[in-house]
């Protein structure tokens, strides 16, 4: 339920608002529903990283590539495909350590 919760509203909020608005979801709805540190942190990384790979293949899939390739050339990366695992992973990242601070932020008042 939460990490449904968590994917749905930060890939909603991402249309208007900036990228830094999956912290602030993550973070409150662990706070929310948080059930311990690490469940709120799985939670946060796989709705936030799942969200951003599944933006982000939508976006090399109806562009062709050609953004993820002139930005994995940017990079000197090898493949697009590893920039695709790259953004899910800063995402899920973000998204992880957000939801954990918002359940130890709950266990604290």
């Amino acid at each position: 339920m939460l990490l449904l919760l968590t994917l749905i509203i930060a890939f909603a909020l991402q249309f208007f608002l900036p990228w830094w608005i999956v912290a602030p979801v993550s973070f409150g709805l662990a706070a929310w529903r948080g059930r311990n540190g690490w469940a709120a942190f799985g939670t946060g990384f796989l709705g936030i990283g799942l969200g951003w790979l599944l933006l982000s293949a939508f976006i090399h899939f109806r562009t062709a590539g050609i953004l993820t390739n002139k930005v994995g050339q940017l990079f000197s990366l090898p493949n697009p495909t590893l920039l695709l695992l790259i953004t899910a992973l800063i995402g899920g990242v973000v998204g992880g350590f957000s939801a954990w601070a918002g359940y130890c932020c709950r266990r604290l008042f």
